[in-house]
């Protein structure tokens, strides 16, 4: 006798799903090998899935890092990445941590990975000492800050308005965060191997806080853990390599929580003192005179400045702008759905911005040899950043911090505020609370002439953030990361070999300024890489010295082919969508999401006339309606 049994119907329709699921899967594999296409298939096809399973590997956080620095002094390394089991999510969304963005080296550019090298490290060492730690000697890096690049002369641009600056801050949010030893770890003048670099102050200082402190604390980097001991000290990169938003979305599934208003399409964002803002501890502020605000956005450096809190709200109010159209255009859409799409279009607006707006201004004449054209996507490029580039090259961005901003009404008139120093903009996101939010920040960048980068103001020499210098610590963090000195990358750019200091005058046209590098440094090639490629003269059109941008140039260019998800890519949008994205702008950003910006340049990085927003153009998202 057999016994007859029972179909349960909870198990059938569990068979169903996992049928489903496996022939969504199967399908969505072919499609993978159709890429030009890839978009309009998905969509048409109905095979969008808005959901990334990670279910079968590991995924780290930003929580994950801090514990073990604070408790190892060294990070832990992403070394896995499983596509297959979302390769339908994988062919249309980018993941937060950045792998599977290339779909046979899966860890590509991800967060939590250690940076590229373009050349072997250099340590005092051969492991992990920075050089003049113990053995190399080259001067002070205060000393070379402070007589070198340090100047009270500012130098302006004719044509670009200070919003250079701030985009490419928030740009290099985007793209890189060094995980570094703990300060409380660095509270002492001396130096600690592994953990604290204490730079004297000689008695020549004229700066009395410095003096009196006894020398500028660095934290180091944290290593990666195992590296430093048989194989040099590799530093770590939080953020992923890509530009896609990671300041506005974190760069970890588990981290993007905390941005995300629960499982909608929005990010949260909250009311106070009638303006929309980034969430913060409300408790913490009483009044104007006892306020204490730390946003939180997908990057912990977002109360830096308050010109940089400007950016990460306007984008992030961008994100539930572009949101809440998609939600009227597409009721049926969950919020997964519409959270995505609209990450996903406000990523392709940052790359749109940064390659057609920011980096031919950076760039120059060396653009279109260094970057160049689009011609799609190439699976053997590697875009991780180079450490060279991050921890030197595109630190120059720090030149062009000027010491005053003006704080401006819709009459592009002083406020009462009037406006505000450098420093007194630093760590002080309460007084976008309380001074007008972020028009004034952004009207009076918008009508600032850009400061030259080739020298740092006082603002970040004499006085950053109180008691120390940014020169100083952009030296000596090219130290601690090993990086080569100048004449090694100028060997790798080309450039004529250097063995005096005579041989700089093709790139650093002055005498003046080649003689202060002889008169701080025994030779040539003891020059570090940040003070030498400061020094030299722009290229053609450009904002930076031959040796800056024949590092950062071909960094961006990697970045781009080496980038799936790239928005020019065929096959990430659909045709009529590509060419709503080509429309997008910073001008519009601004005009849509500050609280009254009515009129900006046509262009939002130039000094120009100013035009009604009416008359930029905008995006037509009819095109995403399904």
């Amino acid at each position: 006798m057999f016994r007859k049994i029972k179909t349960n119907r909870r198990s059938k329709i569990r068979l169903e799903t996992v049928n489903s699921r496996q022939a969504r899967l199967m399908r969505c594999k072919r499609i993978q090998n159709d890429p030009r296409n890839t978009a309009e298939i998905l969509i048409r096809e109905k095979l969008v899935v808005p959901l990334e399973d990670t279910s079968g590997r590991h995924t780290m956080s930003v929580d994950e890092v801090i514990r073990s620095n604070i408790a190892n002094a060294c990070v832990p390394r992403l070394d896995e990445a499983e596509c297959e089991r979302s390769i339908c999510y994988n062919l249309y969304y980018r993941t937060f941590d950045g792998t599977c963005n290339n779909l046979q080296q899966p860890l590509r550019g991800a967060a939590f990975r250690p940076y590229n090298r373009l050349m072997p490290p250099e340590y005092d060492d051969g492991l992990s000492e920075p050089v003049s730690f113990t053995r190399q000697f080259r001067p002070s890096p205060r000393a070379l800050s402070r007589t070198i690049l340090a100047s009270r002369k500012t130098v302006h641009h004719p044509e670009y308005n200070a919003l250079m600056m701030q985009w490419g801050q928030f740009l290099t949010h985007d793209m890189a965060k060094t995980t570094l030893v703990p300060s409380a770890k660095c509270n002492v003048c001396k130096n600690i191997t592994d953990l604290c670099m204490a730079i004297p102050i000689e008695s020549t200082d004229p700066n009395g806080i410095f003096k009196k402190g006894g020398c500028i604390r660095v934290s180091r980097s944290s290593a990666i853990c195992g590296s430093g001991n048989k194989k040099p000290r590799q530093q770590l990169n939080e953020n992923t390599n890509f530009i896609d938003g990671s300041p506005i979305y974190g760069s970890s599934i588990k981290d993007n929580e905390k941005f995300r208003e629960g499982r909608t399409g929005f990010l949260k964002l909250q009311k106070f003192n009638g303006m929309n803002t980034l969430p913060f501890d409300a408790k913490k502020c009483e009044n104007k005179e006892k306020c204490t605000v730390i946003f939180l956005a997908g990057d912990s450096r977002v109360n830096l400045f308050m010109g940089l809190s400007s950016f990460h709200i306007i984008l992030a109010k961008e994100h539930n702008r572009i949101a809440k159209q998609l939600q009227s255009l597409n009721p049926h859409w969950n919020g997964d759905r519409l959270f995505m799409e609209a990450r996903k279009i406000v990523g392709a607006q940052i790359q749109a911005i940064t390659y057609r707006e920011y980096l031919p201004k950076i760039l120059g004449s060396s653009f279109a040899s260094t970057v160049g054209e689009y011609n799609g996507y190439d699976a053997n490029i590697d875009p991780t950043l180079a450490n060279e580039f991050n921890s030197g090259a595109f630190r120059f961005g720090h030149g062009m911090i000027q010491d005053f901003y003006p704080h401006l009404n819709s009459n592009n008139q002083n406020t009462s505020f009037g406006g505000y120093q450098f420093g007194e903009g630093t760590l002080r996101s309460d007084l976008l609370l309380f001074e007008g939010g972020v028009d004034p920040v952004l009207r009076g960048m918008m009508l600032t002439r850009l400061k030259r980068p080739q020298r740092l103001t006082p603002a970040v020499t004499e006085k950053m953030f109180g008691n120390t210098d940014l020169g100083t610590i952009n030296i000596q963090r090219g130290r601690d990361h090993g990086l080569p000195p100048y004449v090694k990358f100028r060997h790798l750019c080309g450039m004529t070999p250097a063995t005096s200091f005579h041989h700089f005058a093709g790139e650093i046209l002055s005498t003046k300024a080649r003689d202060k590098l002889k008169s701080m440094y025994e030779s040539p090639d003891k020059v570090d890489f940040f003070v030498g490629a400061m020094m030299e003269d722009p290229v053609v059109k450009g904002l930076i010295g031959p040796t800056l941008a024949c590092i950062i140039g071909p960094q961006f260019q990697r970045l781009r082919d080496g980038d799936r998800f790239y928005y020019e890519n065929p096959g990430i949008f659909t045709r009529s969508q590509l060419k709503e994205i080509r429309k997008s702008s910073l001008a519009r950003i601004l005009c849509d999401n500050g609280d009254n910006i009515e009129s900006v340049p046509r262009e939002a990085l130039r000094i120009g006339p100013l035009i009604p927003c009416s008359q930029i153009p905008q995006m037509n998202l009819t095109m995403w309606k399904e």
